[in-house]
C-alpha cells in the first residue's frame, strides 16, 4: 500500500481545508509514492518515536501534532524539531500529522473527549462556518447522565485523564451537568462555554489571567495539554484499523509527555 493511499483516507475523514490558518497538516516529511511497510501511531514525534519505528520495521509515522511548525531558514540539528527532522529523513520514515484538522470535525478529537468523560447529547461548542455541507466546530459539549458535585467531577476527571493534577478556578459548590471540552489550548472558548449554559469547561494550557474569565460562572478545568489529547493515538488507530484491516498498524509505546509533576 502506497503512503499516499493512507493519507487519502485520513483527509477524507479530516479534510486539511478545516485546520487553522497557524497549522501545518499533512505530509511533512517522506515521498507520498513510497510503499508503506506499516504505520506507528502517537501523539508527538521524538527522537525515542523514531527509534521505535525503526526497531519495528515502520516506515510512517502518523502522529497528531506536526513536528514542524514555524518557518524554518535551516535545518542542522541545533534543536529537537530540526535533528527529528534529519534524523527521519536519513531513516528514510515518513513523518505525517493530522492535529486542527482533527479537532474540528464532528467523530475527532473532542469528540473522544467527551465520550471519555461519558457526556451524552454531544455537539458542537462552537460551530464554524462552511463551504460544504459538513459542519465542523471548536470543542463540544454535552452532558453527564447525573450531575456530580463540583468535587465528584473533579476526582472524574482526574481518574480518566491519569492527571498528575488539575489546575482550577470557579465555583465549587456549582452542580456539573453541561459539560464543555476541548482538546489543547481551549481557553478561547471560556466565553462560549459560559453563553451555552456549560457548568464546567476541561481543556488545557490556560494562562493566569484567562482564569479571571470564569468569573464563578463556571468551573474551569486545565487539565494538561498532554493529559487532554492522550486519546488521540486511540482515535486514530480506531479509524484506519476499520478502513484497512489487513494493514500492519501498530500504537506507540513511546510517552511523549515532556511534564512532570511532583
Amino acid at each position: 500500500m502506497k503512503i499516499r493511499e493512507i493519507i487519502a483516507e485520513i483527509e477524507t475523514w479530516a479534510p486539511p481545508a478545516v485546520a487553522e490558518s497557524y497549522d501545518n497538516v499533512g505530509l511533512i516529511v517522506g515521498n507520498p509514492s513510497e510503499e508503506a511497510t506499516a504505520a506507528l501511531i502517537n501523539l508527538d514525534v521524538t527522537e525515542e518515536l523514531l527509534d521505535e519505528a525503526k526497531a519495528l520495521g515502520v516506515n510512517l509515522i502518523i502522529t497528531h501534532h506536526p513536528i514542524w511548525f514555524m518557518p524554518r531558514k535551516r535545518l542542522n540539528g541545533e534543536d529537537y524539531v530540526s535533528r527529528i527532522i534529519i534524523k527521519a529523513i536519513k531513516m528514510d520514515i515518513a513523518l505525517y500529522a493530522c492535529h486542527t484538522n482533527l479537532d474540528n470535525i464532528r467523530t475527532g478529537v473532542n469528540e473522544k473527549i467527551a465520550r471519555k468523560l461519558g457526556l451524552e447529547n454531544v455537539s458542537f461548542l462552537q460551530q464554524k462556518p462552511s463551504n460544504s455541507a459538513e459542519i465542523y466546530g471548536s470543542g463540544m459539549i454535552g452532558e453527564l447522565a447525573e450531575p456530580l458535585s463540583s468535587a465528584d467531577f473533579l476526582a472524574h476527571v482526574k481518574q480518566t485523564f491519569h492527571c498528575g493534577g488539575i489546575r482550577y478556578s470557579g465555583n465549587e459548590d456549582k452542580k456539573i451537568q453541561k459539560v464543555a471540552v476541548c482538546g489543547g489550548a481551549g481557553s478561547f472558548l471560556i466565553s462560549q462555554a459560559i453563553r451555552k449554559g456549560a457548568d464546567a469547561l476541561v481543556t488545557a494550557d490556560i494562562t493566569y489571567h484567562k482564569f479571571f474569565d470564569a468569573e464563578n460562572l463556571i468551573l474551569l478545568l486545565d487539565i494538561g495539554h498532554y493529559e487532554s489529547e492522550q486519546f488521540t493515538s486511540e482515535l486514530i488507530y480506531k479509524y484506519l484499523s476499520e478502513k484497512f484491516p489487513t494493514f500492519a498498524l501498530r500504537l506507540s509505546k513511546v510517552y511523549t509527555n515532556p511534564v512532570k509533576y511532583c
